[in-house]
């Protein structure tokens, strides 16, 4: 949220001072001013603090506070200004404060742990301008008088759990029409489902910043939503949005922020947009926008983010677009269906530090000018149909850390050069037409990092790639003239073979009776069902080559399938039935993905459920392709040789991954009813995508929670896997979602110290918790995984990051289950530790 919105008072703050009793000053009974902002209180607000009653001030923001607000502060009726964000303060609201502060004007509740409902009595208090109650755990709906007054500049009601289900819950938006200075509107991330009552362009001219993300608001985007000429951010992602784009939205000059991602606008890209010269960050990726990409984005100068991805976009890529010097954290245009050449101009980007362009048909070969982009750290062309050498220029890019050209048509050597790049975690050249010899000294040494499938005619390299040796080039060339007429033969032999399967197949199935599963009623909506044929197809006959993941009911593969007419990377999760308890995974998971809607699980796309070629039962689940693998492969080498991956995870991103994972299990456990236990978190069921975001996958152990008592087996089987399992399911106790937190504490210590819970510790030490316990409070430097890096004071970073992770992975693997703590309670933690460590940085 944009901190030019919290207005905050001018009196003395940012002091750092530390936690002391603080009861004395409530004797302070003619103070006007109490401002403590951003220092480092700790503990509760002292009840004497109710008998200042002269108070206009009240501002105890950016501290570690917590507990309850006493009531008396609620009833001091001369304050204006209420401040209490970004503490961990609790509790509800009373539902008489809007009567009982009269004078209200700012009413600051950002980034806390209220609960309740948001009182009505707020439309009471006629002064109020500001109203900040982002980020808490506020639920029921949105009171429909709270702006009758028409004073609200500032509604900032995001990151909670309110609701709109019914027309009538809507209704506050009609009372919002009457705040005519409204500049600030949020109420991104609750549960606002359908149409809003009003048009967003009945709204004041004053707008600056619209958030609707993270709902399911459908309907259109306005086409007068250039009246709002000072706009400068709007977020209408992941939403149910229709219609086409506004082709006047050019008309916003001071827009600076643009997302419309996840959402079901079609038609084309307007050319006007392009006049939006102070546009930063543009993201329409996720649509059905069709046509070419308009040239006029080319008048971008400020543009640092571009993502145009999982479109259906047409035509080549605009050399004008590849002129944005600007350009410096992501450019994406993959998933859609560009053709032509890359344009020479690409050399242009010389600051971009990702690009991809997956997905897509383009042609000719990879221009020399791309060694011009010196800043990439992620460079992707996978699935299209370049051809010629991998350019010689490739070799100025030593930031690399991920480089994709598999699936096209390239050829010649492999550059040797490729070898030093000690920074790449992903190198993938494979299903080309490379040739020769393979390097065999550097990242190819190491099975983790290169993958050269599909390529026949390589020789050599290391022996884990299993080449045959090289031999002289006379030899070569007869060899490519043998391989040729022997895949003639082959693919010759599989068509007729393939025939002969189908009419088998169709014979057979006239035959046997569908199976219909009645007892998965995932497989009854409406998402369309995919047969076996066509996962068959988009796995190449579920061929080794494609398969990147092994559990414990079934293989993992990725594929290719055509989704709303794009052709898009999927995870392929086929069950080995003949596995004990497979089927129960297939509807653990079923029954938990049918019901989960957030962007931090990892999503199901479709499932397949019938027979495969040879007439038996088959079950497979599609998911969404998480590109960046495992946090597993991710935290531990596995080899010898020390993995480059590992030593990417700084203390920052480890902080916000765990912090992803938080959110995903908050969601199962407080935000959908009845909740859902995972029962298996650890780092080879958490996913990072290509901007290190964290997903959970992985339900084949969930279980849904029922309020009434179930039927106990008398078998015992524990859930979950060794080192992660919450001791009382080894007593017998049935899944709860403090296991989760148990789990959740192992997997947040593993992510800090680097050691595995099943590592063989010394001094008599027997598990990660009793090897952090050693060294908590005092020692926690000595235990941090040196890989772990950050810029910053050594005591500082103590204080800011170590100590309050290390305390709260503890918390979470208490031995008692009724004394570990709760996700909501983790994720406000989490984020109070981020906030910290954010602010730290931009001193």
């Amino acid at each position: 949220m944009d901190r030019r919105f919290l207005q905050r008072s001018p009196a003395s703050r940012s002091n750092f001072i530390h936690g002391q009793d603080l009861s004395w000053m409530g004797n302070l009974t003619s103070l006007t001013d109490f401002v403590l902002e951003s220092n480092m209180f700790t503990g509760n607000i002292p009840e004497t603090f109710g008998k200042m009653v002269k108070l206009i001030t009240f501002n105890v923001q950016d501290n570690q506070l917590e507990g309850h607000v006493p009531l008396p502060i609620f009833n001091i009726s001369t304050i204006r200004y209420l401040d209490l964000g970004f503490n961990r303060l609790l509790g509800s609201l009373p539902l008489d404060v809007g009567v009982k502060l009269p004078r209200i004007n700012r009413f600051n509740t950002l980034f806390n742990r209220f609960e309740g409902i948001i009182p009505p009595t707020f439309s009471n208090a006629s002064a109020l301008e500001s109203l900040l109650l982002r980020v808490n755990n506020y639920h029921g709906i949105i009171p429909r008088e709270i702006g009758i007054h028409g004073k609200l500049k500032v509604f900032a009601l995001g990151d909670n759990a309110l609701q709109a289900t019914r027309p009538s819950d809507w209704e506050f938006f009609i009372s919002l029409t009457n705040c005519s200075s409204l500049r600030f509107l949020d109420v991104g991330k609750n549960n606002l489902v359908g149409a809003m009552p009003i048009n967003i362009a009945n709204l004041s001219n004053e707008l600056s910043w619209i958030d609707l993300s993270g709902n399911q608001i459908i309907g259109t985007i306005p086409e007068d939503l250039w009246k709002f000429n000072k706009l400068t951010y709007v977020n209408l992602s992941y939403n149910l949005f229709t219609g086409t784009l506004p082709p006047d939205i050019g008309r916003l000059p001071r827009l600076n922020s643009f997302y419309i991602s996840h959402n079901r606008i079609d038609g084309k890209i307007p050319e006007s947009l392009g006049n939006i010269t102070q546009l930063s960050y543009l993201s329409l990726s996720n649509n059905f926008l069709d046509g070419s990409i308009p040239t006029s984005l080319g008048n971008f100068t400020k543009l640092e983010v571009m993502d145009l991805s999982c479109n259906s976009l047409t035509g080549q890529i605009p050399q004008e677009i590849l002129a944005i010097t600007s350009l410096t954290r992501r450019l994406n245009l993959s998933n859609n269906a560009l053709i032509g050449s890359i344009p020479s101009q690409i050399g242009l980007l010389n600051s971009l530090v990702k690009m991809d362009m997956s997905m897509n048909k383009l042609s000719g070969g990879i221009p020399e000018a791309i060694g011009s982009c010196v800043q990439l750290s992620s460079l992707n062309f996978q699935g299209n149909l370049l051809q010629g050498r991998i350019p010689e220029s490739l070799n100025n890019l030593r930031s690399l850390q991920t480089l994709d050209l598999s699936k096209n048509s390239l050829e010649g050597r492999i550059p040797e050069f490729l070898a030093n790049f000690t920074f790449l975690t992903n190198l993938n050249l494979s299903f080309n037409k490379l040739s020769g010899p393979v390097p065999n000294t550097g990242i190819f040494c190491n099975a983790t990092i290169v993958l050269l499938l599909g390529n026949k005619m390589l020789c050599g390299g290391p022996p884990y790639m299993q080449f045959p040796s090289c031999s002289s080039e006379d030899s070569d060339q007869a060899s490519v003239h043998r391989l040729h007429v022997l895949i003639f033969c082959i693919v010759g032999t599989f068509i007729f073979s393939m025939c002969c399967m189908t009419a088998y197949c169709f014979i057979k199935t006239r035959m046997k009776p569908d199976i219909v599963d009645n007892e998965n009623p995932f497989l009854n909506e409406t998402n369309e069902r995919i047969s076996y044929a066509e996962l068959q197809a988009a796995t190449d006959s579920f061929s080794p080559a494609n398969l990147i993941g092994s559990g414990s009911f079934g293989n993992v593969y990725i594929g290719n399938l055509i989704i709303d007419q794009n052709l898009v990377p999927v995870a392929i999760k086929v069950l080995n039935l003949s596995q004990r308890g497979a089927s129960r995974s297939f509807l653990s998971e079923c029954h938990a993905l049918r019901r989960i809607r957030h962007r931090k699980l990892v999503k199901v796309i479709t499932v397949c459920s019938g027979l495969d070629q040879n007439g038996d039962e088959f079950k497979a689940l599609v998911l969404e392709f998480i590109c960046n693998g495992s946090l597993d492969k991710w935290l531990h080498a596995t080899s010898t040789t020390t993995s480059t991956s590992y030593r990417k995870l700084n203390l920052v991103t480890r902080l916000h991954i765990a912090l992803d994972v938080a959110e995903a299990l908050e969601y199962l456990h407080h935000h959908i009813v009845p909740p859902i236990v995972h029962c298996d978190i650890k780092p080879s069921n958490i996913l990072l995508d290509d901007d290190m975001m964290a997903h959970v996958t992985d339900f084949g152990l969930a279980k849904i929670m029922h309020s009434e008592p179930r039927i106990q087996s008398s078998s015992l089987v524990i859930k979950g896997t060794i080192g992660y399992v919450p001791p009382e399911y080894g007593a017998g106790s049935q899944v709860s979602m403090d296991g989760d937190i148990y789990s959740y504490g192992v997997l947040l210590l593993e992510m800090f110290t680097g050691r595995k819970p099943t590592d063989n510790f010394i001094d008599g030490v027997t598990s990660l918790v009793d090897y952090v316990k050693m060294a908590y409070p005092n020692n926690l430097l000595e235990i941090l995984d040196a890989s772990a890096t950050y810029n910053g004071n050594t005591q500082e970073l103590v204080e800011l990051v170590i100590y309050p992770i290390f305390r709260l992975g503890l918390a979470c693997c208490k031995e008692s289950p009724r004394e570990r703590m709760k996700m909501d309670d983790i994720v406000k933690e989490l984020n109070a530790v981020k906030k910290a460590c954010s602010a730290h940085a931009t001193k």
